[in-house]
């Protein structure tokens, strides 16, 4: 009975677990990079910068123009990079993840293995 318990509790409330545990990872690294927001402020300025109100000369407002042009730009490519990590991290995470989830699943098979190589007498050769 309680190796049938243990068996019902991994496959069946542990396996779901699991799979909680793993999108909370998931979440916790989009939340971490804040990838949506991001790319919603992609052409922002950079560190909200004042400069460029449209009131004085023709040189203040061209000065400003440009300081806001640059700040963009500024703002676009830090925003890319750090998109680009987070997109990278992600990618790797669900890598892990699924590699996590699939032991998870073949875990208490391996004693059942091992108990037959044992019983057919292999032994591994470290050659």
């Amino acid at each position: 009975m309680f190796l049938v318990g243990l068996l019902q509790w991994w496959y069946g409330r542990g396996w779901r677990g699991q799979l909680r545990e793993a999108g909370r990872r998931l979440g916790a690294t989009i939340d971490f990079f804040s990838i949506g927001h991001l790319l919603a402020t992609l052409f922002d300025p950079f560190r909200q910068i004042s400069a460029g109100r449209l009131q004085g000369t023709v040189g203040d407002q061209l000065r400003g123009f440009l300081d806001k042009t640059i700040s963009r730009v500024i703002g676009a490519i830090v925003r890319l990079f750090t998109i680009i990590a987070g997109v990278i991290c992600l990618a790797f995470q669900v890598l892990f993840e699924g590699l996590i989830i699939g032991f998870w699943w073949f875990l208490p098979l391996f004693p059942i293995f091992g108990f037959l190589i044992f019983a057919v007498g292999w032994v591994p050769s470290w050659r």
